[in-house]
């Protein structure tokens, strides 16, 4: 009876185990949004085999930047002697998620920038940014995806001196690299730097002097809460990249720890089993 109670258990909490998984990833396609310079995207059909009644082999191929629609960037990017991908380690592609909501100062100043009063401000509410987190801005610009000159606040798409977006303040990326371990920052824009920039501070600041991973063009961050999550970086590890894209995606903490949980009892379950 009590191998049977536990059973029970087990079965019962690998059921609440279930992750509610929160996709933060624009789908890749035509419509995918790149910076200017950079190749379009494109897709094409290898072959379409009619194997069997019924049956049709299919593959095709695609070509897409490295930087373009939810991305990465390495420290190479910016970083001559910076990591590549496949040279970015395990651990630095997940951490506990935190989500920072300036939709209303972004609304307000398409121009705007995260500074040091952001991340104390955002602090004084929800506590410390933890060790490992990968820190995630929502500007409230996931809105105008696809539209390319919305999201580049701009009628010269291919003139990046003419772009307005908001972006981290070099003075704010200073504080957080200084007084925080992070291991990913990243946001709802183009870039981690306002769309004025002409010095890429925050870039050089976050990939050559502290090798931390920038994400940008995240979607779907009004989904997700201010803390709870643990996120995941997806990344292609690509040979010699820069960067890439990534299939981004939270889950929920709590989920995490339940499922711990159900592993546990299912071991000890094996065990008496086998006693028995």
């Amino acid at each position: 009876m009590n191998v049977f109670c536990i059973l029970v258990s087990t079965c019962l909490c690998l059921g609440l185990a279930e992750d509610e998984i929160i996709d933060l990833t624009h789908t890749f396609g035509k419509r995918t949004i790149y910076w200017p310079g950079n190749p379009p995207f494109n897709f094409s059909n290898v072959f379409l085999i009619n194997v069997s009644p019924g049956v049709v082999a299919e593959a095709n191929a695609f070509q897409t930047a490295e930087h373009s629609g939810t991305h990465m960037d390495a420290p190479r990017h910016f970083c001559p002697k910076g990591k590549r991908v496949e040279e970015v380690v395990m651990d630095r592609l997940s951490g506990p998620g935190v989500v920072i909501d300036v939709r209303k100062e972004s609304e307000s100043n398409p121009d705007f920038q995260v500074s040091e009063q952001t991340f104390t401000d955002w602090e004084a509410m929800h506590g410390t940014i933890p060790d490992g987190a990968i820190v995630l801005f929502n500007f409230g610009w996931d809105k105008f995806w696809p539209e390319r000159k919305r999201v580049f606040n701009s009628d010269d798409v291919m003139n990046p001196s003419s772009f307005h977006f908001p972006g981290l303040s070099p003075d704010g990326t200073k504080w957080l690299t200084s007084n925080r371990r992070v291991h990913a920052v990243g946001g709802d824009t183009p870039s981690a730097d306002p769309g004025q920039t002409t010095l890429f501070e925050a870039h050089v600041m976050l990939l050559c002097d502290n090798e931390i991973i920038i994400l940008e063009n995240v979607a779907n961050l009004n989904s997700m809460p201010a803390t709870g999550t643990k996120v995941y970086i997806g990344a292609l590890k690509l040979e010699h990249g820069s960067g890439t894209p990534v299939r981004l995606f939270a889950v929920p903490m709590s989920n995490a720890a339940v499922s711990g949980c159900s592993m546990w009892l299912f071991t000890l379950s094996m065990l008496l089993l086998a006693l028995l």
